[in-house]
């Protein structure tokens, strides 16, 4: 799906029509993937694939398998707080308030006054 967005959004330009066009060929992406993935659906958000397992697809009241909540709930904080620290590493910056031992890796742009 990110793939698709990507390609969709930034990628190609339909010219005069590129918005309804975008938007059509996106919705068909997302049905695509509910057609060829039925167990998840195309979810990125826990809660809505949390929602998926428990309205859509299964039988009992919340998922039985921690591999779900591991998928939909661990896994996206641990990556989104592994960015984080990757970026802050790049961009010399802190994390959580305290200064990451090594970077920046970006070089820092100096503006000259005259």
């Amino acid at each position: 799906l990110m793939w698709a967005i990507y390609i969709l959004n930034w990628e190609l330009n339909f010219g005069k029509y590129h918005y309804i066009i975008k938007q059509t060929l996106t919705a068909v992406a997302i049905r695509a993937l509910i057609e060829f993935f039925p167990t998840a659906g195309p979810a990125m958000n826990p809660m809505l694939a949390t929602a998926w397992d428990v309205f859509g697809v299964s039988q009992t009241d919340f998922p039985a398998e921690n591999i779900h909540y591991f998928v939909y709930w661990v896994a996206p904080c641990l990556a989104g707080i592994l960015a984080a620290v990757t970026y802050a590493i790049y961009d010399g910056d802190k994390v959580f308030g305290v200064s990451m031992p090594i970077g920046p890796l970006k070089p820092k742009k100096t503006i000259k006054k005259d």
